[in-house]
């Protein structure tokens, strides 16, 4: 009899993705110290797990070290940021020509779908929705370019981006500008054209940095 051992999550596995989602959902904010004692009581935990999930954390770029002693939640920098979205762009750039390489009719449908759901949205404003949907797309790149490392890869960035994404749509302008952009992504899949969705990516990507980089001006600003 063959059977499949369904994988069972260690309490480590379970801290460290519990802690992330907070960092992720920004309810651990950016800059925001991280108390071992204080999460054992809220996973009900030993603080074991608790400090070897942090040190993954911390392995993935969400976490980092002060001055002094302790974790921080890692805070962007606008140096940070332009590092990022640079490798980003590169990351992305080469998964987007390998999905098209790669595109079948059951993966064309898929993004015919996708394709419906951001036009809903130039009438529809839910806009934690719409990140969701905006990674969905991005995700569903790397996903078909049929590279596995690469989607490690691209999971720590989007990570360590995450909790600015919603916010960096910071006008009504930039969101309706970034719907029109990724329907022109999508058309240039569909178009099996890699040069003219390379195009409006690389836009697209410009454009959210910028958004980005906006968002941290204006918290630092007085």
């Amino acid at each position: 009899m063959n059977l499949t051992i369904p994988k069972i999550r260690t309490i480590r596995e379970q801290v460290y993705e519990g802690i992330k989602t907070m960092i992720i959902n920004g309810q651990l904010s950016q800059g925001a110290r991280v108390q071992e004692t204080e999460l054992a009581e809220l996973f009900q935990v030993s603080r074991t797990p608790v400090r070897e999930a942090l040190n993954m954390l911390k392995d993935d770029g969400l976490l980092d070290s002060g001055s002094g002693k302790g974790l921080f939640v890692k805070a962007l920098t606008p140096l940070n940021v332009k590092d990022i979205f640079q490798v980003r762009s590169l990351l992305e750039q080469f998964a987007l020509r390998e999905a098209i390489s790669r595109l079948t009719q059951d993966e064309e449908r898929y993004f015919l779908t996708l394709r419906s759901r951001f036009e809903a949205f130039r009438v529809y404003s839910d806009m934690e929705e719409y990140v969701q949907l905006d990674s969905e797309l991005h995700d569903s790149i790397i996903l078909h370019s049929g590279n596995q490392f690469l989607r490690e890869l691209t999971g720590r960035v989007y990570n360590v981006l995450q909790p600015v994404r919603l916010f960096s749509l910071h006008t009504r302008k930039r969101y309706e500008h970034s719907i029109t952009e990724h329907i022109g992504i999508i058309d240039g899949i569909l178009a099996r054209d890699p040069d003219r969705a390379a195009s409006v990516l690389q836009t697209h990507l410009d454009e959210a940095e910028k958004g980005v980089l906006f968002l941290l001006e204006n918290q630092a600003s007085p």
